[in-house]
């Protein structure tokens, strides 16, 4: 059954966040090792919501859906400009430091541990859906 949470659009829902995340992972008894890594994607992805999308919003839904095969969650971020977050660059973890822009660690980091994500947007509304199968 699905489960959201609606969160103030700062970073201070971090910890809101955290707990809520907490306790539905525990409830669905979800690992430890794949729950630091949803908590970690889940993160990651408000905290660019946050920091890089404009727009006039007040708050980020989170929405949570368990099945035996998989997790999945949403954030939704509404009366926000469009961003094209698949025009962020691959970041090549084998460059030389000096040689690194900034930006996309964060997204690489989230690729890499979970199994899909997804940007849409429509009607000034960005969603991020990340998928993790069990």
């Amino acid at each position: 059954m699905p489960v959201s949470l609606e969160l103030e659009r700062s970073l201070d829902a971090l910890g809101p966040m955290f707990e809520f995340l907490d306790a539905e992972l525990e409830r669905h008894e979800v690992d430890a090792r794949t729950t630091f890594g949803m908590k970690l994607a889940a993160e990651e992805l408000f905290t660019n919501l946050v920091r890089h999308n404009i727009g006039k919003g007040d708050t980020i839904s989170l929405n949570l859906d368990f099945s035996a095969e998989r997790l999945h969650f949403e954030l939704v971020d509404r009366d926000v400009d469009p961003f094209d977050a698949e025009s962020i660059p691959e970041y090549d973890k084998n460059l030389p430091m000096a040689e690194r822009k900034p930006g996309g660690v964060g997204v690489y980091l989230v690729r890499s541990i979970v199994d899909q994500v997804t940007y849409g947007y429509k009607d000034r509304k960005m969603t991020v859906s990340v998928t993790k199968y069990r």
